[in-house]
């Protein structure tokens, strides 16, 4: 098949490496000019990607936005005259909330979301190290989408395990509540994941995931305080070398996700009059930082 990476960060490049060793080919597009991209590896040849050729895009048989979730807006916008209304398009990226954005740019195109717990990391700007092994789940949210289920096979055959979710938005509830207990603190700690499993981060990951829980069964997702607390622990012990997204964000001095994952929380909190002050602090913790760097 013919992909499309929008985004050559961490994920959008893991990406395009593996589906390349799959078989597939792989263009990149982004926000600057280059013609050609260099990816690989670590301890493998380099692989050289075309990069921003229209044609290419809308050629494409499948387009993979892999862009930061405040990003998603305006790269549709850049990107949405160049894409045939028929190639599928996936967002894999933290957090909820560009349904709606997606939807309204691209009505006749099939769109899917996933959501994937693979790591990556940026060693040097050309060089991706898979950090963690993890899963991916992948869904339609409009008729087309939904009849896109054979691109979780092709996903699983680049990087395996990929499921096919009837209902992606239970594995994107799932994803934000581990995101919630995670990356905030993580990132404003400068912590690894693993850390997260000291004893001393006990208290605030309690509340944080009683406060989730609440949300979620608002949502319609039932889960308790406890499974929401297991499952992000079992994700920081998988990824205990890692370091999270938003953290790798705040230390670049880099606006992060946070609007995408605790504010939609915040969002939905408030739609169901429900207080969730623990993470209402993290919230704006992680603002406060952000806003510090426009002024450095």
């Amino acid at each position: 098949m013919r992909f499309t990476i929008v985004g050559a960060g961490a994920v959008g490049s893991l990406w395009a490496i593996k589906l390349h060793e799959a078989g597939h080919h792989v263009h990149f597009w982004t926000r600057e000019s280059d013609t050609q991209i260099v990816r690989h590896a670590e301890r493998s040849a380099p692989l050289v990607f075309s990069a921003n050729n229209v044609d290419d895009m809308a050629e494409s048989d499948c387009i993979i936005v892999c862009v930061k979730a405040f990003q998603v807006k305006d790269t549709l916008s850049a990107i949405k005259t160049s894409v045939h209304p028929d190639t599928p398009v996936v967002f894999m990226h933290n957090g909820m909330g560009s349904a709606d954005i997606a939807l309204s740019a691209l009505p006749n195109n099939p769109i899917l979301l996933a959501t994937t717990s693979h790591g990556s990391l940026k060693v040097t700007p050309e060089t991706i190290r898979h950090t963690g092994v993890g899963e991916t789940r992948l869904g339609g949210i409009n008729p087309t989408g939904y009849q896109c289920d054979f691109l979780a096979d092709v996903f699983h055959h680049a990087l395996a395990p990929c499921y096919w979710e009837h209902n992606i938005q239970h594995a994107l509830w799932k994803k934000l509540a581990i995101n919630c207990l995670i990356n905030p603190i993580t990132a404003l700690e400068q912590i690894q994941n693993g850390a997260l499993l000291e004893a001393k981060f006990e208290p605030v990951l309690d509340k944080l995931s009683e406060e989730v829980s609440n949300v979620m069964c608002e949502e319609g997702l039932p889960i308790s305080r406890q499974a929401v607390l297991n499952n992000a622990l079992a994700v920081a012990s998988a990824t205990a070398e890692n370091y999270s997204s938003m953290n790798r964000d705040v230390f670049y001095h880099r606006h992060s996700e946070i609007d995408a994952i605790t504010g939609y929380l915040l969002h939905r909190a408030t739609l169901h009059g429900i207080a969730v002050p623990e993470n209402e602090r993290l919230y704006h913790a992680i603002k406060k930082l952000e806003q510090s760097y426009d002024h450095t």
